[in-house]
């Protein structure tokens, strides 16, 4: 039913867990399903609260379709909380990948530069933009040990068609020590 009425909301907002007894688990599975399979934009509340003024809203970014769509939802929380928005790019999903870095990091400054409209339309907002050695998943949650949220997309740079969630997106809903937010674009 959340997943049905996704199509239709602003957003919907589950938390990570419900009343499995299962020790260990991590993420439950309603949690689990709606952040796979509902439409646009999904947060699954995990972790510990954090005042608003103290910490800032972080973006995963790689130049992907998802990773534009996360981006502007960031904005907006960003500019709901009044706090800073990191944009974080990390440079490699495997180690020995040569030659990647380069084009990941063109695109992610290709992406920011696009992104200079939701700058101005938002000129309250400090936008700290990280480009971070290694894997995504490791630089995201140290990112996340820090954010009071941390907005990815569904599916990032090495997205699988038929994949509902990518590895990164999977990791962090699992991992992350802060609420998570998922988007999923329209083409999706």
């Amino acid at each position: 039913m959340l997943c049905e009425r996704s199509r239709t909301a602003e957003m919907v907002v589950v938390g990570c867990r419900g009343h499995s007894e299962l020790s260990g688990l991590r993420l439950g599975s309603v949690s689990w399903q709606v952040a796979g399979h509902a439409a646009g934009r999904v947060v699954v509340v995990r972790g510990r609260w954090r005042p608003a003024s103290e910490a800032p809203v972080v973006a995963g970014v790689d130049g992907s379709p998802a990773s534009q769509a996360a981006l502007s939802f960031a904005f907006e929380e960003a500019a709901l909380r009044d706090v800073p928005l990191v944009a974080l790019c990390a440079l490699a999903d495997a180690p020995g990948v040569l030659g990647g870095a380069r084009e990941i990091e063109e695109r992610f400054s290709q992406l920011m530069i696009a992104e200079e409209a939701e700058e101005k339309e938002h000129p309250e907002i400090t936008v700290l933009r990280q480009v971070a050695p290694g894997p995504p998943r490791r630089a995201l949650l140290a990112a996340a040990s820090q954010a009071q949220m941390l907005v990815v997309g569904c599916r990032g740079r090495g997205g699988v068609k038929g994949m509902n969630l990518g590895s990164v997106a999977q990791a962090v809903l699992h991992h992350s020590p802060c609420p998570v937010g998922i988007v999923h674009p329209h083409e999706y």
